[in-house]
């Protein structure tokens, strides 16, 4: 949570909101800013978000689902294993679900600033650019072809004398991952949390650039799909979505602002869709009720989070304050409760805990239903 939350109305957060569910495809009806149509697959949901938070991979997975009704959690690991969505360290030092096009173009611009904030780690374990430079070409040929496993590409790095001892084979594998060489794809045969690491350049191949060539242009891009698919959002929010200082980003915003225009509220500007510019009186469907995932973009893309969820809450939806997000439950644009699951398999139950209360049977079942939609696309 920011340490001052933007001031904003009630009717302003509220406004603000429910265009964040219609940027974010979370409004079934509306397509997302990026797209002439409702998304139709894994792989348009992953693309028109641009990134979704995926370090719990499975939560991730339904960060996809929740975007795209009726869709199972087959059809998000067929995406992956067709290599139509790729999970990468995209920004942040953190994974993300991403399209194959986008990777270069991501790298360029968010990879030197995750390597700089990983030096003084790397210092510590002694993972020196040689090091990384020689491995990087062990990944390669490693994940080449069928791809490895995760033990399978530590075990080619001992083999090729580095040690990868407690948490420094995971920094390697992070490295290596940063220069672009190997994504991860395809989930392990047998499991439904670990993926394969594929050789990059074989993987994607014909799926986007190399590279980008300008990166004020490669900025550019980031920047205007961030706002598109997450706005109304602040210059701030974007920086830190992308893990940038604020200047570049408020450039990148200024030599858009005709395809991103800005509203001021609460004493910062607000960017959107020029699409979603007409849309601050009120959008049909907007007082849905969701079930989403532990980390989801509707709260977690954002620096300033008020908008979604009341700062007297936060602690319920982040206990301890370990960077652990809790799975939500939403109605009309706000948190308002969180969920969890247990038991296995056909057997898996889905309960709600609220922080608001209920005040209907009618939002009762409506909870009820958005639960079920999720057991629904993990038996799918």
């Amino acid at each position: 949570m920011a340490p001052h939350p933007i001031k904003l109305s009630s009717p302003q957060r509220t406004a603000v909101a429910h265009m964040r569910l219609a940027a974010q495809g979370l409004l079934p009806h509306l397509p997302l800013a990026t797209a002439a149509s409702a998304a139709a697959s894994p792989a348009e949901v992953v693309s028109g978000m641009g990134m979704i938070q995926a370090q719990d991979l499975p939560q991730g997975c339904w960060a996809v689902g929740v975007r795209l009704p009726g869709a199972g959690l087959s059809d998000i690991h067929a995406a992956l294993a067709d290599g139509s969505v790729i999970r990468c360290w995209g920004a942040r030092g953190t994974l993300m679900l991403i399209s194959p096009a986008l990777h270069a173009t991501l790298l360029a611009v968010t990879g030197p600033r995750m390597d700089a904030s990983m030096a003084g780690t790397r210092a510590a374990e002694n993972i020196t650019e040689p090091e990384i430079a020689r491995l990087a070409e062990v990944a390669r040929e490693r994940c080449s072809g069928a791809g490895a496993t995760r033990a399978e590409l530590l075990a080619a790095f001992a083999q090729a004398g580095s040690s990868t001892a407690g948490q420094r084979g995971y920094h390697l594998i992070v490295a290596v991952s940063l220069r672009g060489v190997i994504v991860q794809g395809p989930m392990e045969p047998g499991s439904s949390t670990r993926q394969l690491f594929m050789a990059t350049e074989q993987w994607i191949a014909g799926r986007g650039p190399a590279g980008h060539a300008d990166p004020e242009a490669a900025l550019r891009l980031l920047v205007g799909t961030y706002i598109r698919s997450h706005g109304p959002a602040t210059a701030a929010d974007c920086a830190w979505w992308l893990g940038l200082p604020l200047a570049p980003v408020r450039a990148a915003l200024a030599a858009q602002q005709q395809e991103l225009p800005g509203r001021s509220l609460g004493g910062e500007v607000f960017h959107c869709a020029e699409v979603h510019a007409n849309r601050w009186a009120g959008l049909r469907g907007a007082r849905g009720t969701l079930a989403l995932p532990g980390f989801d973009e509707l709260l977690l893309g954002y620096k300033d989070r008020s908008a979604a969820l009341a700062p007297e809450h936060a602690q319920a939806v982040t206990p301890g304050k370990n960077g652990i997000f809790l799975r939500t439950v939403v109605s009309s644009g706000h948190v308002v409760g969180t969920w969890g699951v247990e038991g296995r398999g056909r057997s898996l139950r889905a309960q709600s805990s609220l922080f608001v209360p209920v005040t209907s049977a009618r939002n009762g079942a409506a909870i009820g239903r958005a639960l079920q939609a999720y057991l629904d696309f993990r038996n799918g």
